[in-house]
């Protein structure tokens, strides 16, 4: 036990020493990029950017950990995220969900650069999407046919775009434009949020570059660079929050909860307050610590008395140490586990309780107690060998079918030998219970 707190002491002064979570790249310089990407049109665009970019696969057919969305400690590794076309149809899990949304959101507000595109924006929509990229959404439109209008200036230079895939009209309240559409309507926005840069693209980015326009990419490389630049600082994860989420992960793990509820339980375990055979369960991990543990005394005088009187329930056990029969629990699942007593259900013999006996001379112990419970019936047994169980019934005044189970289950035991008969059974004492009428 004291080894796992030491473990955890170590866990927490290492989380604590070390330091505040960041983007490994200098403030603009090799910016890292991670791609969010739902199929392979995705990929190839994001190969474009070159060396320094991660893809985060979500497509139905080969997904990746989508969890890791939610992830801040692991966003907060990247300059810029670019989720260009996480649409519905293609992503594994579908739309962003809220907690994917406030993640995201507080990715940017620690200094991140996130870029989405059409799809991204439209099918995840939000009020916090709005917030964060500081647009108005109006509606989505979808021409007929491909007209100029919707062509894309940006740098002074016209970049044809399809219409038919279509856009989304927004209304900004607080970005800027940094590109628009022939008609006037925002093509690309950029808003600062906390310390972070929010980009929507408005059009489908993603088959704008594959399928109309490769030099679409000089528009993407001047946008990622024109974030950098007005972001505050990379994006940032405080010491103190890291080693909170890092804690819950650990104690939230299923392996750390089971070992959480398998401590908890071993104290009542060993104040006996479980049932016996719950208290050998968790009491088994304690055995190698035996040496150090207060109770060897107690178990000592415990198994003294068990020597004497053979075969004993633990409620009687308890009455002749003068004992509450919980505190002998802890005792005897030692002694169990240590295979110096064996511990026997015997409630099919009568008797709602554990029988305690030597570890192997289980059959005397049984036969001790049996013969303080019916004497009557195993004196006969011992005294008339190959007897029948409907003399038995007479002389001890019980029920045949009664005194047959109860033999039956004493043979299991080893303390007697039943024998089929035509129309009944004879019954033959073992070794076990004849040498406690020997003179």
């Amino acid at each position: 036990m004291n080894l796992k707190i030491t473990m955890t002491i170590t866990l927490v002064i290492l989380l604590i020493s070390a330091g505040p979570v960041t983007s490994n790249s200098p403030q603009n310089q090799n910016p890292k990029i991670l791609f969010v990407c739902s199929d392979l049109e995705d990929v190839t665009l994001a190969n474009s950017f070159g060396d320094d970019v991660d893809i985060l696969y979500l497509g139905k057919d080969l997904p990746d950990d989508r969890s890791l969305l939610s992830d801040i400690l692991y966003l907060s590794k990247y300059d810029e995220i670019w989720i260009l076309d996480l649409n519905v149809q293609w992503t594994e899990g579908g739309r962003l969900n809220e907690g994917e949304i406030e993640t995201l959101a507080e990715y940017v507000g620690s200094g991140g650069v996130l870029v989405v595109g059409l799809n991204t924006y439209s099918q995840s929509w939000s009020r916090k999407l709005d917030n964060v990229f500081g647009v108005k959404i109006l509606r989505v439109e979808r021409p007929v046919e491909d007209g100029e209008d919707w062509d894309i200036v940006f740098g002074g230079k016209v970049y044809p775009y399809n219409d038919t895939y279509q856009e989304v009209v927004v209304r900004t309240a607080g970005a800027k434009v940094i590109a628009a559409y022939k008609n006037g309507n925002p093509a690309v926005t950029m808003n600062h949020y906390g310390s972070g840069v929010a980009v929507l693209m408005t059009f489908n980015p993603i088959k704008a570059y594959v399928e109309v326009d490769h030099s679409f990419l000089e528009v993407y490389l001047a946008i990622s660079s024109e974030a950098l630049k007005e972001r505050k600082n990379p994006p940032t994860v405080g010491t103190a929050k890291k080693t909170l989420i890092l804690l819950k992960r650990v104690l939230l793990h299923p392996l750390t909860l089971g070992l959480i509820a398998f401590i908890f339980l071993e104290l009542p375990a060993y104040l006996g307050f479980l049932p016996v055979d719950l208290t050998v369960f968790f009491v088994a991990p304690l055995v190698p610590f035996w040496g150090r543990i207060k109770k060897r005394k107690r178990c000592k005088h415990l198994l003294e008395a068990i020597s004497v009187m053979r075969g004993v329930t633990i409620s009687k056990l308890a009455e002749e140490m003068g004992e509450k029969a919980r505190r002998l629990k802890f005792c005897v699942a030692v002694l169990k586990l240590k295979r110096t007593i064996s511990m026997l259900d015997i409630s099919r013999l009568g008797e709602k309780d554990y029988l305690i006996t030597l570890h192997g001379l289980e059959a005397e112990g049984v036969a001790a107690w049996m013969i303080k419970r019916y004497p009557r019936l195993m004196e006969k047994i011992a005294s008339h060998p190959g007897i029948t169980i409907l003399d038995l019934a007479r002389t001890s005044n019980m029920p045949p079918y009664e005194v047959l189970e109860l033999l039956r289950e004493m043979s299991r035991y080893g303390v007697v030998e039943i024998r089929k008969m035509p129309f009944d059974y004879e019954v033959y004492p073992t070794r076990a219970l004849s040498r406690w009428f020997e003179e």
